[in-house]
């Protein structure tokens, strides 16, 4: 009987240790993909405001060279484009921000950051697209810097906490 209690014990306090240590990855994740964001827009500007390459196939580029699950962003966006079934450029991306936003960390308002490019993405010039683009940027970059702040701050909370409520559960349970 003791022996049970113990195994149930462990096991608790193990389910409760993982949950804190994946809650912990994903303020660390967040970040990260904060930052492909922002490298893959910039990637994206120099596309489409030097290269002047197509809006579907400068996201498909943008695709190659960006890391999971930021690349679904663009890849299903110039998927909607390519299709040729009368989607505008912000339609095509919002359906993109959909897929993505399953599959990625990201807190609502960075898919309210993104969801406003929606409205300008294709629907003026490069030089107009140049000055957006900078400008999300630059606020990107501000949402990867409170990122790290948080992340910095919640990650031992996150990692410790999960095992101290497991420890807490046990206590209350024996």
């Amino acid at each position: 009987m003791l022996l049970i209690k113990a195994l149930g014990g462990i096991c608790v306090i193990s389910a409760c240790g993982v949950w804190g240590l994946k809650a912990s990855r994903s303020l660390e994740r967040r970040r990260e993909q904060l930052k492909d964001l922002r490298m893959a827009m910039n990637f994206l500007e120099k596309e489409i405001t030097y290269m002047h390459t197509p809006l579907s196939l400068a996201l498909a580029r943008t695709a190659y060279y960006s890391e999971a699950p930021i690349s679904f962003l663009f890849e299903l966006s110039s998927r909607y484009l390519s299709e040729k079934k009368g989607l505008t450029g912000g339609e095509a991306w919002s359906k993109g921000i959909s897929f993505m936003r399953k599959h990625a960390d990201l807190k609502e308002k960075d898919i309210a950051l993104l969801k406003t490019a929606a409205q300008q993405l294709g629907m003026s010039d490069a030089s107009e697209q140049k000055k957006y683009f900078a400008l999300l940027q630059e606020q990107l970059k501000i949402l990867e810097e409170r990122a790290l702040q948080e992340a910095d701050k919640g990650q031992k909370i996150w990692s410790y906490g999960g095992f101290v409520l497991g420890f807490t559960v046990v206590l209350l349970l024996l």
